[in-house]
């Protein structure tokens, strides 16, 4: 079985090469901005907001949040630092200051307990061997009442789900609900967006 630690590696490999490609504008229109609309759509942002993109990429959602919406604080970290770097371009000033992007592991974060409102994970916990860890980690730089929208890869409703190579794991909805709850997360909304992938509101208790 793969360790964490070889997880990690080919995990940074595979988003070195993506970075190059991840901007592209016809997956980022079919699917990502689709997504992150929904998850606007159920936030509903509010000026003030100190909000962390866990697994952020090169920053399209970030950088769209403070094109569009006032007063946001806005984090993104990443483990991959070539996806930093192109996140790191063309940042400019909107409605809410340009995000600040920051290189690290989902386990063990760079950041105070307690230290964002909102947190946010988008099509990349599939990669998390160790899920449970890595939501605990979050709930942790929550504070309490903070709310984590994850959107998700899922495979089916029940059932143990699917494995990639021991590189991604692909969780049914029921275990990743499981999860979340194992880490000290409340299931507070369920929504399907596309067949394979669901979008979880999760509460801090």
């Amino acid at each position: 079985m793969m360790t964490q630690v070889e997880n990690t590696q080919v995990v940074s490999t595979i988003f070195r090469v993506w970075s190059h490609f991840y901007d592209n504008a016809l997956p980022q229109q079919l699917f990502y901005r689709r997504v992150h609309r929904r998850i606007v759509r159920r936030w509903q942002p509010q000026s003030g907001e100190r909000v962390l993109d866990v697994g952020c990429g090169t920053g399209i959602f970030l950088k769209s949040l403070a094109a569009d919406h006032a007063g946001l604080e806005l984090t993104g970290l990443d483990l991959s630092e070539p996806m930093l770097a192109q996140a790191r371009r063309g940042v400019t000033s909107g409605p809410s200051e340009p995000p600040r992007f920051v290189q690290g592991s989902v386990y063990q974060m760079p950041f105070a307990d307690g230290a964002f409102d909102v947190a946010l994970n988008t099509i990349s916990c599939h990669f998390y061997l160790e899920q449970v860890r890595a939501f605990r980690e979050i709930a942790r730089v929550l504070r309490p009442g903070g709310r984590l929208f994850c959107a998700a890869m899922t495979y089916g409703l029940t059932g143990r789900g699917a494995s990639l190579s021991k590189v991604a794991h692909y969780n049914s909805v029921d275990t990743l609900s499981r999860h979340f709850e194992e880490a000290g997360l409340e299931v507070a909304g369920i929504e399907r967006m596309v067949p394979a992938v669901a979008l979880f509101e999760v509460v801090k208790r």
